[in-house]
């Protein structure tokens, strides 16, 4: 039976419940297109779903499978379910044509450059992937979890996410600018979502530098906490719950 050192084990834990909480969000927000029907909350929530369980699922499923029959996942299905989660924000550049470009001559073009990048990135990493499953990057000793990209795949998923930042900051600002308290309100709650999430994922490229325990201490609290925790204000950001505007509006 394969044994797991205590580090594994809350790795795997703060991926479930990741996994959980960003599932319970891709739900509501479906829940909400289908109450309003408006096609950003739809945009939204497959977002969500899809970057969630591209960023979780195999690597749970690989912890099971080591700890059932002693086998991680093969790590060419691990890093094509990884792949996905750069497609993914295809759906938050069509959020931001929706949203953000409404008024724009050139917005058809703007979203058309955008998703034609993502997917440059992608056939670039799925090729890697293809040649040799090692260019993606590094695995742990039992071989169910990365620990490293490679410089290479860094840079590209550097790319996209800096890509989705710039419109999804956009979109903040044009909230903070409106002249509308709740959607102001909205915006300072997915301001706090960028920086937490702005966290989350440029921690990831610095995994390298640090060592052991120093190593685990920087995922669990800059990576795994901060992006459950930028969900969240994601969430409410984007819906603004009625119980958040009585508190912070005082309105009844």
């Amino acid at each position: 039976m394969v044994s797991f050192e205590w580090y594994e084990i809350t790795l795997f834990i703060f991926l479930v419940i990741y996994l959980v909480v960003t599932l319970v969000l891709a739900a509501l927000f479906l829940k909400k297109y289908f109450q309003v029907r408006k096609i950003e909350f739809l945009y939204v929530g497959l977002l969500v779903l899809l970057f969630s369980l591209s960023n979780t699922i195999q690597w749970i499923l690989s912890f099971l499978l080591l700890l059932i029959i002693g086998i991680p996942l093969d790590p060419i299905i691990v890093y094509a379910i990884q792949g996905i989660s750069s497609l993914s924000l295809i759906f938050g550049f069509l959020f931001f044509h929706k949203l953000v470009l409404t008024n724009r001559v050139n917005k058809k073009i703007i979203t058309a450059i955008l998703i034609i990048i993502i997917l440059i990135i992608s056939i670039i990493y799925y090729t890697l992937l293809f040649i040799d499953w090692r260019l993606i990057g590094v695995l742990n000793e039992s071989g169910w979890t990365a620990l490293t990209w490679s410089p290479i795949v860094s840079a590209l998923f550097t790319i996209a996410n800096i890509l989705f930042f710039i419109i999804f900051l956009l979109f903040v600002i044009q909230a903070l600018r409106s002249p509308n308290k709740e959607t102001q309100l909205k915006g300072k709650f997915l301001f706090v979502a960028s920086v937490l999430l702005s966290i989350s994922i440029v921690s990831t490229f610095f995994l390298d530098l640090f060592q052991e325990l120093t190593y685990w201490i920087v995922t669990f609290s800059f990576i795994h906490t901060a992006r459950i925790l930028g969900f969240i204000f994601f969430y409410i950001g984007f819906t603004l719950p009625e119980s958040i505007k009585i508190i912070f509006l005082k309105e009844k």
